[in-house]
Formats: structure tokens, C-alpha cells, sequence
């Protein structure tokens, strides 16, 4: 008996393209940060394809400070910390957040 496996894109696609076509799709795709297949499937249907470089660092970093904020104030909320000012250090962060969501959906 066969087993079943189970996709969650079942359906599959060939087609034929020259070698150099082939690599400049993979090149493509690899700049772009993506698989063949999301690559290949987000072109098909016509969506816009953004990579933006370095952004990759800029959202670590900005998850790393979220953290580093969420750690402060959890020790302030304890009480093993009792002079915490991170009013605008927390407004500097929303607005970072929000400038980076524009950018990743092409309004700026």
C-alpha cells in the first residue's frame, strides 16, 4: 500500500525553459530570499516580488530589542527593578515598527 503524502500544494507543475532562462530564475530567486517554487509561484500570479536588502538584520535587531524592552518591563512589573523609564525608548520602537511595516507594504 502506498502512502498518502500529505501537501499542502498537491498539485504539480513542469515546464521547460533554456539553460540560461534556469539560472537566472534561480539566481532570482535567491535574491529575492525565496524557494524555486514561492519564487516561481508569486511571479505566476502576478504578485509584486520586494526584497529588501539588509532587512533581514534590521528586523533581528528590532525583535532583539523587543525582547530586551519586554524583559524590563516584566522585572519592573516584579518589582526587581524600580526606576525604569522606557516611555520613549517604548514610542521610538512603535514608530520604527510601523516606518518597517510601510516599507514592507510598498507605502513609502
Amino acid at each position: 500500500m502506498k502512502k498518502k503524502v500529505n501537501r499542502t500544494k498537491p498539485v504539480s507543475l513542469t515546464f521547460r525553459v533554456t539553460e540560461g532562462d534556469a539560472e537566472l530564475i534561480r539566481r532570482n530567486a535567491k535574491s529575492a530570499g525565496m524557494d524555486l517554487t514561492k519564487y516561481l509561484t508569486t511571479c505566476a500570479v502576478g504578485k509584486e516580488i520586494v526584497h529588501i536588502n539588509g532587512f533581514d538584520d534590521c528586523a533581528r535587531a528590532l525583535r532583539r530589542q523587543g525582547t530586551n524592552l519586554n524583559q524590563l518591563i516584566t522585572l519592573a512589573n516584579m518589582g526587581r527593578i524600580s526606576s525604569v523609564n522606557v516611555g520613549e525608548t517604548y514610542e521610538l520602537y512603535l514608530e520604527i515598527q510601523k516606518l518597517l511595516k510601510e516599507v514592507l507594504e510598498r507605502k513609502v
